[in-house]
């Protein structure tokens, strides 16, 4: 019996409207974090009967849609516009919720988005009118706690039962590549030349291994060898196309130590990357940082790299030239992932905060 069976459950379900804006980072692009956080763990919810969803662009939405749902959810808005949509559900008894996975209030030196003080006051008047704040990790709760004290951590996870895969039998490609997802630029400050070089060397020593870039250009791009940009996709065709490409492994750089002023924007985050790629079987290198620490046992789901020296090109190597290490990293991550990273405890959760229990 799993977590789902002892919920609240509404018949008919809970029908909720997921408040979808531009991204902050690229203005071409709605939300990449609602698309990568609610839309899994939603789709997940309406598949097991417990809620309706839809999603609408705030500028699309009048007062009078809010009569149908139940709850409106709102990512990291920051817009007048969401206020006014959270005064309105307000006025016609529709719960209100709004989530935070980024301490957005104090952005980091490397990010390509700027908030100037009234962006902030709105993000600020929406945390407080809410009826309810969810966040994705228990720092972002802890650094909330001077705006509200209620936060309800609603940690990130995989749908393994709408992607399965049996990582013993992941057959992986040649010539060789490897994975490098990245948005809103390469989170790193002082290591950045450095890890950027030694990704060089790693593909000027290995001449047969191609890497494979997906997201947003970064200018360093033009001087890595057999590159591919990949561009950026939706979350499900993504997670569905990597799952294929029989990548060997993939690097994660994050910001840590080395960078004092963004580690605790850093430490905010989720460790997502590595839910997704235990789940779908591709072994990976993090930053040693405590986003990644806490999940991962070096060398055993995965290696952590300090940013420091030539540490990135050490393990990369490694991980190319150990088959065994490569497997044995697949089986574990996958494992961990499976048994810890899954949605039954965010989808209790986060039906819990919408009924208002």
């Amino acid at each position: 019996m799993n977590g789902i069976d002892y919920m609240i459950v509404s018949n008919p379900p809970l029908k909720l409207l997921v408040v979808q804006r531009v991204s902050l980072s690229h203005s071409s692009l709605k939300s990449r974090s609602i698309e990568a956080r609610f839309v899994p763990l939603l789709n997940y919810m309406q598949r097991k009967g417990l809620i309706l969803w839809r999603a609408m662009l705030e500028t699309e939405i009048n007062s009078t849609d809010l009569k149908e749902y139940q709850a409106i959810l709102l990512n990291k808005h920051t817009s007048a516009k969401g206020i006014d949509l959270i005064k309105a559900a307000k006025d016609v008894g529709v719960r209100t919720i709004y989530d935070l996975d980024d301490w957005i209030l104090e952005l980091p030196s490397y990010s390509v988005t700027n908030l100037d003080e009234d962006t902030l006051a709105n993000i600020v008047q929406m945390i407080r009118l809410s009826d309810a704040t969810t966040v994705s990790n228990l720092v972002l709760k802890n650094k909330l706690k001077y705006l509200r004290s209620d936060a309800v951590v609603l940690k990130n996870g995989f749908d393994h039962e709408e992607m399965p895969i049996d990582p013993s039998l992941c057959q992986e490609v040649a010539p060789p590549r490897i994975l490098f997802s990245n948005t809103d630029d390469i989170k790193l400050i002082s290591h950045r030349g450095a890890f950027i070089n030694q990704v060089i060397q790693f593909l000027e020593l290995f001449p047969e291994v191609k890497l494979d870039f997906w997201g947003d250009h970064f200018h360093e791009l033009g001087r890595i060898p057999r590159v591919c940009e990949r561009g950026f996709n939706l979350n499900k065709p993504y997670k569905e196309c990597i799952k294929e490409q029989g990548y060997i492994f993939a690097v994660v750089p994050l910001g840590g130590q080395e960078d004092p002023d963004s580690l605790f924007f850093n430490s905010c985050k989720s460790c997502i990357k590595y839910i997704d790629y235990g789940s779908l079987g591709i072994p990976a290198i993090y930053s040693d940082t405590p986003v990644y620490s806490q999940v991962i046992q070096n060398g055993v789901n995965g290696l952590l790299v300090k940013n420091e020296g030539l540490n990135w090109l050490s393990a990369m190597v490694t991980m190319y030239q150990s088959s065994t290490l490569r497997h044995n990293i697949r089986l574990a991550a996958h494992k961990d992932c499976t048994a810890n990273h899954g949605f039954t405890e965010s989808a209790h959760k986060f039906l819990c905060v919408v009924q208002g229990h």
